[in-house]
């Protein structure tokens, strides 16, 4: 799944090549149906963003996540469509975590 948005978005360290509109953080009150999602980054640059995604699962939709770069940005784009939602393969992180974080950084 990550791999796809990755193709189809341009997602790298040094952002996207296709434009994603800006976003608020998703509502996770939807709860068993969301899920965080590693996107792996073997660019080491250390000053690159790096990116994850928040997937409804139900609603086939998805936020992404970009954090880092050089000036330490947190920052959320989507929805976007999911054509996918297998999940092999992919380094999954509980929601949980995302609203204890969301919630430290306003």
């Amino acid at each position: 799944m990550t791999d796809a948005l990755v193709e189809r978005y341009g997602i790298s360290y040094s952002g996207f090549t296709v434009e994603i509109p800006d976003a608020q953080a998703p509502d996770a009150a939807a709860g068993e149906s969301l899920v965080r999602i590693a996107i792996p980054d073997t660019s080491h640059v250390i000053d690159g963003f790096h990116h994850s995604v928040l997937l409804d699962t139900v609603r086939k939709k998805a936020w992404i996540l970009r954090t880092g770069g050089f000036v330490g940005v947190y920052k959320w784009y989507g929805p976007v469509d999911v054509t996918t939602t297998s999940l092999d393969n992919c380094k999954l992180e509980h929601v949980a975590t995302l609203v204890r974080t969301e919630k430290k950084s306003r």
